[in-house]
């Protein structure tokens, strides 16, 4: 039975969906797949309900096996369209530049699984994407299609949405070589690496900075308020604390974030949504702190995004109060880091 302090990771059966969907239809291959792993109708019919993460993990390499393709999880992932991805897909098509699309992606992450991070931070090599499963699954070895499969979503979702000619700069995976290099290069359309210390994708600081389209901004904002009343749905499979983070990054810069707000928002009263983020180990302010802190990481890295913009997407009345808060995080003013492009 899982501990109430500490859900199990768990992946929204919509990934799974679009996966089954995309597997070679192998007739009793895919049905014995399907079977081997629960995997009935009933299980996977409804696409916002969740599977556990182990199960989602197992069912992958299993399936990278029975179909002898293992780098399965890397072309599946190239495969799937903005549609597969939930409003999510619609919101990367929408994006100006690839820089700002991953933004959406780090902000709606937790719409598709739990106990995950997809961070985007400027590094010497240029931009870097990286993704983390944080439970602690053993073997790491299961890890392997999942972490490829994501990757390579990511790139298929930017070379639709922005240059189908697009690839990164290099991708790293912590996981080693099996020797399938040359098949995953040509996937990625970039030089891959094992053995990393993160899984992530590295971008042309120019490539993230160049802009294809204006948003529309009224469009973005319905499926803001669309993600935000999907993902506030109570979940006994999700924790307080990723429901409030979810929260957060829907309603951060056009809604007021305070405690009594989002609890009504997850059917509990103030008093109850804090004592469960106290039993999780945190506090409203402190998830607060936490995302704005990762989300001004990310927007500084765009470089092309001004002051009293970032100010007011992270909620901040003044462009100096943000400056302020920044300093108290990191030591440094964000108009002294270095931006995209060494702009």
């Amino acid at each position: 039975m899982l501990d109430s302090k500490r859900r199990a990771a768990s992946v929204r059966v919509f990934v799974l969906q679009a996966i089954i969907q995309n597997l070679p239809r192998a007739g009793a291959h895919l049905k014995a797949l399907l079977t081997r792993h629960g995997l009935s109708d009933a299980r996977i019919g409804d696409p916002n309900a969740r599977v556990d993460m182990r199960d989602y993990l197992e069912f992958f390499e299993d399936a990278a096996r029975t179909f002898e393709d293992p780098v399965l999880g890397a072309r599946l992932g190239l495969a799937l369209r903005p549609g597969d991805l939930w409003p999510i897909g619609l919101l990367l098509m929408q994006a100006s530049s690839i820089g700002s699309a991953l933004s959406y992606y780090a902000r709606y992450a937790t719409a598709f699984q739990t106990a995950t991070t997809f961070s985007v931070q400027i590094s010497p090599e240029g931009l870097m994407c990286s993704y983390k499963v944080h439970d602690d699954i053993k073997p790491k070895s299961l890890l392997r299609q999942d972490t490829e499969f994501t990757l390579a979503c990511i790139c298929g979702q930017l070379r639709t949405a922005f240059d189908s000619n697009w690839g990164p700069l290099e991708v790293h995976f912590e996981h080693p070589s099996v020797g399938q290099e040359a098949a995953l290069q040509r996937i990625f359309g970039a030089p891959v690496r094992f053995g990393q210390n993160r899984n992530c994708i590295i971008i042309d600081p120019q490539d993230a900075d160049r802009q294809y389209r204006v948003e529309d901004r009224e469009f973005i904002n319905i499926l803001n308020q669309h993600m935000a009343s999907v993902i506030a749905v109570s979940n006994e499979q999700v924790s307080a604390t990723e429901q409030v983070r979810a929260l957060i990054s829907v309603r951060l810069g056009i809604s007021p974030v305070e405690l009594p707000d989002l609890a009504s928002e997850m059917g509990m009263t103030p008093r109850t949504l804090q004592r469960r983020l106290s039993d999780e180990g945190t506090s409203l302010r402190a998830i607060l702190r936490d995302y704005r802190e990762q989300m001004a990481t990310a927007y500084l890295a765009q470089g092309n995004v001004s002051m009293e913009e970032i100010s007011g997407a992270l909620g901040y009345a003044e462009a100096t109060v943000f400056s302020r808060a920044f300093k108290a995080w990191t030591g440094s003013s964000p108009a002294r880091r270095p931006k995209v492009g060494g702009q």
